[in-house]
Formats: structure tokens, C-alpha cells, sequence
């Protein structure tokens, strides 16, 4: 493909997005801190090759706390793999409606554990929780950390049977960054070298990022800066091929069963859209095949309503939506009780706030931490939420490097009521009121309703609640880039474990991923501080000094850090929850269903 193909084609495509703020279910963190930062020391100074063996499709890697040695969520049955298989190998897993399968494009956990079925990413990770060859069968760091060279795997090809070549990165990226399609994670490529001109319309001239594929197997990338999570980047899903062919093709209907390309384990069946989702074995996979044949996604709009129903109706063989409604039950029925694991999820549940309404008393950081101080926590995630969190004293959670407890604003009620005061609502005299809003979720209706009551017991006033359906909750946020709002309720899991992806892509002035326009030029100097620091101590001190300045301006109120609980019934073998989004890939490369 030359580049004026590449470049002709970028400027074709365009298509609005649905952002992963609003399906944020993505699991929690995977990669030490410690590999991170030694990352370049591991690939052996100068430019070094990172490792030149495949990992087995069948043993993808679950990776380690920042915080920990590297660990793994247990896996339910032996993970071995049961040699007394059933004979149809079929899993049903519950989703909701995907919004896309494009890799350019997903963002959320209903489109990314359907899309590391469909697509490889050019890393994955070891048992340690490094980064390992997948598509990328080794690579090449040089000596100041800035240039990467990716050697593609010879011999993978996409499901229709052509080639997957460095040129199909080189698209990817490329067309990621094209303003036009308006990519929710276009900032996930930042770091290379004018990907941030490009995405943001200082130049229209697409060669001028600095990503190459120099012939078909080689894939030359320069970032701006020495950037230790590179590698992390390069396992999601932003950054894995696309077929330039299919899109060319089909425009935006590419991603729909029947003119689909993938590069996967697995291929896409059927999409019968808001019904059920199938992808089944890829047989022209180029590792080791999976042994499950196919998995069929049954679609809900509410899955923590009705999963748990449809497991008891033996419709599903695994869900991991169990709401607050349905886990006391669960807990204590005799057969489901021995079928129901806990697995770590690193991530946050909050409230946003639009820090730039000055319409409203958001705007206000005083106020912004008196309903910080007038929530309780405890009672949250123990009574409201039936155990399923633990309380969330600050934004990041406790695995992901700069993580600090002490940030927490402490008083309780007595110092929410002086904030109140100095925000100029003093015993909640004057106060004009105030919207929260949240997409249609189990949890989210029992946890507004909470803290509608606290703040009306601890601060003497009254907000008005408001559940949308998702795809209105879709269409207000999406307008809100234009218009203002004032409080929603939202969460974050890690992508990979690394500050990273959380500090300087959510709350920077210039990403600003959750859109609540909070701006603070010294919260920006010292994430970018840490971000360029290499030795993992220091980079740990840094982004605690940025979590520090997070905690004062409050742009969102950490309510719950996450876990998730899941029923899986004992003839599926090989299942664990991932611990990061990028851990989907491989997972149901594991699973097996024996004998029952």
C-alpha cells in the first residue's frame, strides 16, 4: 500500500462516536510499575529485542499490581484443561449492544471483549506481566527510548486469507488519528511523533506522524518523548490492524457480520443487532486455535437485571452481571453460592462534575468537595451496594502507581457544611439546585438515590435525579461537548496497568476525557513531570503529587473502587476475569467445556 493510498484513504472515512465514558466496564490493571519502568533496562540498553517466541494463544498472560509481585486472578476449574471435553464447545456469555467493533473505534467493555476475540494486538503479556510478541514477533527499543521497531509476524493472515502486514498498522494508527472519525481513543497515540498535530487539525498532511511501515514485515515508530508504557499502548485494541481493503469496501457497515475481516482467534458469525452477537473459531487463525467453537453473546440493555435470571434459567453458562439485587440471594442459595467466584477489577466509580458550567454550583470546587465530604462511603458500598466495592477515599485505585489515600479531603460532615459555607450556601440557604444524571444501570439507580438523601441530611440540600436510557444518556453526552451539564455518574478500569492511562488522559486540560472541563495548569506540569520519568520510584512520588492536586480541585467524586463477582458453571474450565481490559485478549482462548 503506498502512502499516498494510505493518505487518500484516511480522509474518506468519517463516522460519529459513542464514548467509552458511557459503556466504561473495562477491567482492572495488570503490568508492574516495576516492568514498566524498567522496560528498556529488560530489552537490554541500546536497542534490544524484547523476546523472539510466541506465547501460546492458549495461555494468555494475566499480569501484576504496580503495587504487588505479579499476580493473577484465580481461575475457576484446573486451567489445564480437562482432557474429558464435551462435545459441542460452545460458551454463552452476557453483552449489551456493542456501538461498534471497529478497532479504531471501540472504547467500552461491551465492544472490547467481542473485538480481542476478532483482532490481534501486536503485544500481549507473560505471566509476569510483561509485554510478549503477538503479532509483533520481536522488536527494537533504541538507546534513547524514542524509536520503535516492530518486526510482523510472517504468516498471520486475516480471516479472508491475505497477508497481515506493517502496512496494516501503519492504516490503522493513521486512520485513527483522523479527526474525522472523531476516535474516543485517538489520544491513546499521542505519544507518537505529530499524531497530537495531525488529530488535532494543525496539520492535515498524514506522513508528518511518524509511523512507517518500511517494507512488509517492518514497522517503524518515533515517539516525542522517551515513553516507558509504549509497549502497553501497543496491546489494545487502538492500536491493532485494520483491513484497508473492507473499509474501502463497506464505509462504516465494515465492521457487520458477513463483510467483516478479522485476524483473531475467533471470527464474526452474526450480529443481530440489541438480539445476540456469535463469533466462532477462526480456522485460519496462525497460533494455536482455541477449543471453543463458538460464543454466543445474548444481548441485553440492563445485563445486572436480567443475567443473573437467565443464568438460573440456564440460558447462560457464565455472567459476571450480578447486581446488588440479585448477590444476598445468590450468596445464599446452596448450588449457586459454590458456582460464584470474586475477581479483582481495578478501577472507579465516581460522579463527574462540569467544572465549566458557572451556571451552576459545580463549578465551584468548595462545593465540589462539601458533597465529597457529606458522602459516606462506607455506607455506599456496604449497604447500597451489598458488599459488592470497597469505598474509594481518593480517584486512582490502589494497584496503579500513585495511588495515596491521605490526598482524601478529611472533617466529615462538619467540614462538608463549612465548604458548603464558603461556596456561598451556608445551611444550604440560597442553593439553586442540581441535576445528577446516569446512564440506565442497576447499580447507578441505588447509588443516586443514596446520595440524594445524604446530601439532603448532611448539607440541607435538594438535587433532582435523572435515569436515562442509554442512547439518550448517548445523545446528551455527545452534546456536551457544545453544551453544559451539571453531574453525572460514571467509572473507569484500567486498560493496562499503568498511571498513564489514567492520569494524564483523563483529567489533563487537553484530553479531558470525561468532559468536565476542570483546568489546572499546575495538575498538567506534574502529571507531565511524572509521565517522562523512567525510574519507578520517583515516577510513583510524581503521580502521587498529581493525585494530591486531583483530590483538591475534585473534578469527580470517587464514590466505590471495583471488583467484580461472577457465576460460572463447573463444566466451564479455564475462566478468570481479566484484571485489565488488554487481558481480554486470550481469555477465551482458555475456556473449555467438559463433560456434564
Amino acid at each position: 500500500m503506498s502512502k499516498s493510498h494510505i493518505a487518500q484513504s484516511l480522509v474518506q472515512h468519517s463516522r460519529s462516536n459513542i464514548s467509552r465514558r458511557v459503556f466504561i466496564r473495562t477491567f482492572g490493571s495488570g503490568v508492574a510499575v516495576s516492568a514498566v519502568g524498567g522496560l528498556l533496562v529488560a530489552c537490554g540498553g541500546s536497542k534490544s529485542t524484547s523476546t523472539t517466541q510466541a506465547p501460546s494463544t492458549a495461555a494468555a498472560a494475566p499480569a501484576a499490581s504496580p503495587t504487588q509481585p505479579p499476580s493473577a486472578n484465580p481461575t475457576v476449574g484446573s486451567g489445564a484443561g480437562s482432557t474429558n471435553l464435551a462435545a459441542t464447545q460452545e460458551l454463552h456469555y452476557p453483552n449489551t449492544e456493542p456501538p461498534h467493533l471497529d478497532p479504531n473505534l471501540m472504547s467500552g467493555r461491551h465492544e472490547i471483549l467481542v473485538g480481542m476475540c476478532l483482532f490481534d494486538p501486536l503485544v500481549t503479556y507473560d505471566a509476569n506481566g510483561n509485554p510478549t510478541p503477538l503479532l509483533a514477533e520481536k522488536w527494537n527499543v533504541s538507546s534513547d527510548g524514542t524509536q520503535y521497531t516492530f518486526n510482523v509476524r510472517q504468516g498471520a493472515k486475516w480471516s479472508d486469507g491475505a497477508a497481515i502486514t506493517a502496512h496494516d498498522f501503519e492504516y490503522s494508527w493513521k486512520r485513527a488519528l483522523t479527526p474525522s472519525l472523531a476516535s474516543d481513543y485517538a489520544s491513546a497515540l499521542y505519544p507518537i511523533k505529530g499524531a497530537l498535530d495531525f488529530n488535532s487539525g494543525k496539520t492535515t498532511d498524514p506522513s508528518t506522524i511518524q509511523v512507517s511501515a518500511t517494507d512488509d514485515q517492518t514497522l517503524v515508530a518515533t515517539t516525542e518523548h522517551a515513553s516507558p508504557y509504549f509497549l502497553h499502548l501497543c496491546s489494545t485494541w487502538t492500536y491493532m490492524p485494520v483491513p484497508k481493503w473492507a473499509v474501502d469496501k463497506f464505509g462504516d457497515k465494515w465492521v457487520e457480520a458477513g463483510n467483516i475481516v478479522t485476524c483473531g482467534m475467533f471470527t464474526l458469525q452474526d450480529w443481530k443487532h440489541d438480539q445476540e452477537i456469535v463469533v466462532v473459531r477462526n480456522e485460519k487463525y496462525w497460533g494455536n486455535k482455541p477449543t471453543l467453537t463458538k460464543i454466543t453473546f445474548p444481548i441485553s440493555a440492563d445485563p445486572f437485571s436480567t443475567s443473573v435470571k437467565d443464568y438460573e434459567a440456564n440460558t447462560l453458562d457464565v455472567t459476571d452481571e450480578i447486581g446488588p439485587a440479585d448477590i444476598t440471594r445468590v450468596k445464599s442459595d446452596p448450588t449457586y453460592s459454590k458456582q460464584l467466584h470474586h475477581f479483582a477489577w481495578s478501577g472507579t466509580a465516581w460522579v463527574a462534575f462540569d467544572c465549566g458550567n458557572t451556571d451552576s454550583p459545580v463549578s465551584k470546587p468548595a462545593f465540589r468537595q462539601a458533597l465529597y465530604l457529606a458522602t459516606d462511603h462506607q455506607s455506599i458500598t456496604q449497604n447500597v451496594l451489598k458488599g459488592l466495592y470497597d469505598p474509594a477515599p481518593t480517584v486512582t485505585p490502589p494497584d496503579v502507581a500513585g495511588y495515596d489515600p491521605t490526598a482524601a479531603p478529611t472533617g466529615g460532615v462538619a467540614a462538608a457544611k463549612q465548604k458548603l459555607a464558603d461556596a456561598g450556601y451556608a445551611d444550604g440557604k440560597g442553593f439553586p439546585g442540581m441535576k445528577l444524571v446516569w446512564p440506565a444501570d442497576a447499580r447507578y439507580d441505588l447509588v443516586a438515590q443514596a446520595l440524594q438523601q445524604m446530601w439532603k441530611t448532611n448539607l440541607g440540600i435538594d438535587i433532582t435525579l435523572q435515569r436515562m436510557e442509554s442512547k439518550e444518556f448517548n445523545a446528551a453526552f455527545n452534546s456536551w461537548t457544545k453544551t453544559h451539564y451539571e453531574a453525572y455518574i460514571s467509572r473507569w478500569g484500567s486498560d493496562y496497568s499503568d498511571p498513564y492511562n489514567w492520569y494524564p488522559i483523563l483529567w489533563t486540560t487537553a484530553q479531558d476525557f470525561f468532559r468536565t472541563r476542570w483546568a489546572n495548569g499546575a495538575f498538567d506540569t506534574q502529571v507531565q513531570t511524572a509521565d517522562r520519568e523512567l525510574d519507578p520510584a520517583k515516577r510513583t512520588a510524581e503521580y502521587q503529587k498529581a493525585e494530591s492536586l486531583l483530590m483538591q480541585g475534585m473534578p469527580v467524586l470517587p464514590l466505590y473502587h471495583l471488583d467484580v463477582n461472577a457465576m460460572v458453571r463447573p463444566y466451564v474450565d479455564g475462566f478468570t476475569e481479566p484484571v485489565s481490559a488488554t487481558q481480554w485478549w486470550g481469555l477465551f482462548g482458555r475456556v473449555k467445556i467438559t463433560a456434564h
